[in-house]
């Protein structure tokens, strides 16, 4: 029997007589960690260390070096250990400051590389290699003192890839001057494990393959990349997660097309970066014509006609009909589709309008503002309902999530009930709602709304945001179309935290949710139909 397990079993045998021989021994006086108290230095950390997906990168950390040294750590709370390890195979070269199993209850072990803090390092320039940034980390759980521990690294870095092509309408020579960036903090800080990013700015990748690191975080609705060509720069926005969350130890591949005018970013892929996978995340839905599809034509006989739109892709980006199609002659047009069948947070029941069943088609936006000035929303400290909630009744956040709020319909009922009746809204008084009356009674005398459709009314805030988002592709094609402004526009969406005194606006410049007071006379009004 070896000395360290022989010194264990003294030690119960002593712990056991003195509790037989104190009627003072007791649970309480026994280690609360869990487990059998260990005797202090006998039970040293044994170990092997690796990087996960070695030998894969040429500028990332593949492989140990001599005189790597790594932190540990046995617990939460354990005391952190330094061990210098052997570069070819992991194992334990030199234990610096070692750490000792305390008892024999499971724990998680957790180490990270390098052991010394990296403070606040700047990773802006990245042109010559990322190595020293390739910070990594490694959680072994349910470990146990006589377990020989293997330690797998990861990644805390999200790693990310441009791949840019030339489109024919750009000459090779000026393609050959393109370069691209990255947005994200540009000050990292990496110590005991835990990562952290400070000074978001844009960063040069490597000047080979056009790679660099990131601290994860998410940049969905952000501006990511930069394209710059000759004297313009071009950017791109990730507008789903799959695309813009930067995640750690993953690798986001952008590949996109360089066109005389712009970008099109053509494919994302992600997956991890230790493995080689990945996962296409660049679907997208092809239109023909006669589909109902956003961009599309709405007239003034409740008819709609092709606007171009032929393919949406996951990220957000859209492919237009060569040559864009003209509204149809001898047809008024008079508002553009912006989304397509009812949206799946819209809790209006359309059978009572023109539409004539619970569901509509889809969405109308107007084609110029119902109000020439800011106007106000209305009465403040009444709370009147527009905000969604759950199946207990319990208000639901549209300002952090304007998404799930689409009833825009529905609100605009309850502003009309409160106002006791459409005949007494009115542009001045609070008591009147203004910018409901601007929406369904001022809008309508100059534009009237079709039959079949449910009238025009004020946006929800997730309507307002989604026209907002799309506004480019909205209104560049009709004429007398007016594009919004870049400015404040009222939603008919009560703010969830403070519902009886304050509303939510959009604020057109960069699609942000905003809230203020009723009664202010600060934001503009454009109208919506279903259909």
């Amino acid at each position: 029997m070896n000395r360290g397990k022989l010194h264990l079993l003294r030690n119960m045998a002593a712990s056991l007589l003195l509790c037989m021989g104190f009627a003072s021994c007791s649970q309480d006086d026994m280690p609360q960690t869990g487990g059998t108290p260990l005797p202090d230095g006998e039970y040293p950390l044994a170990f092997t260390a690796r990087v996960d997906g070695m030998a894969t990168r040429s500028t990332g950390k593949d492989e140990w070096a001599e005189g790597d040294k790594i932190g540990v750590r046995i617990g939460a709370d354990g005391a952190t250990g330094c061990y210098e390890l052997n570069h070819e195979n992991g194992t334990v070269k030199e234990s610096i400051t070692p750490v000792y199993w305390q008892s024999t209850a499971p724990a998680t072990v957790t180490a990270w590389y390098p052991f010394e803090a990296q403070t606040a390092k700047n990773i802006a320039n990245q042109s010559n290699g990322y190595g020293a940034i390739d910070f990594l980390k490694a959680t072994a759980e349910n470990k146990k003192f006589n377990d020989k521990v293997e330690l797998n690294f990861i990644h805390q870095m999200a790693k990310v890839k441009c791949v840019l092509l030339r489109d024919a309408s750009i000459k090779e020579e000026e393609f050959k001057g393109a370069k691209a960036a990255f947005y994200g903090y540009t000050s990292a800080s990496f110590d005991n494990g835990e990562l952290t990013g400070t000074d978001n700015d844009w960063i040069t990748p490597t000047t080979a393959d056009c790679e660099a690191l990131l601290v994860p975080q998410n940049m969905t609705g952000k501006p990511l990349i930069k394209v710059s060509v000759s004297d313009n720069d071009f950017i791109y926005t990730p507008v789903i997660d799959e695309a813009g969350n930067l995640q750690a130890g993953y690798l986001h591949t952008f590949t996109i097309t360089v066109k005389a005018d712009g970008i099109e970013v053509t494919s994302v892929n992600g997956g991890e970066w230790n493995d080689g996978g990945s996962v296409n995340v660049n679907s997208y839905v092809r239109y023909i014509a006669s589909d109902l599809k956003l961009g599309d034509y709405y007239y003034a006989d409740g008819t709609w006609s092709d606007g171009g739109l032929r393919k949406l892709y996951a990220d957000g980006t859209m492919e237009w009909a060569t040559t864009t199609p003209q509204p149809e002659s001898g047809k008024t047009c008079i508002g553009i589709v912006f989304y397509t069948g009812q949206h799946e947070t819209d809790q209006s029941n359309y059978a009572s309008t023109g539409i004539g069943q619970e569901k509509c088609h889809g969405y109308v936006v107007a084609l110029t503002d119902a109000t020439s000035d800011y106007c106000m929303w209305g009465v403040y400290g009444t709370e009147l309902g527009c905000y969604p909630t759950d199946a207990g009744g319990n208000k639901q956040n549209n300002y952090s999530n304007p998404d799930i709020d689409w009833s825009g319909y529905a609100w605009t009922q309850k502003i009309i009930t409160a106002a006791e009746g459409k005949d007494k809204l009115n542009a001045t008084e609070d008591a009147g709602y203004p910018a409901t009356w601007y929406a369904v009674v001022s809008y309508e005398t100059g534009c009237n709304a079709p039959s079949n459709s449910s009238g025009w009314f004020l946006p929800s805030i997730g309507q307002m945001r989604k026209i907002s988002q799309n506004r480019s592709s909205l209104f560049g094609s009709v004429s007398g179309a007016d594009d919004l402004k870049s400015d404040w526009y009222w939603s008919s969406s009560e703010y969830y935290g403070q519902s009886a005194a304050r509303a939510l606006y959009v604020n057109v410049g960069n699609s942000s949710v905003g809230d203020d007071r009723k009664g202010y006379s600060n934001s503009y009004v454009r109208p919506v139909l279903a259909f």
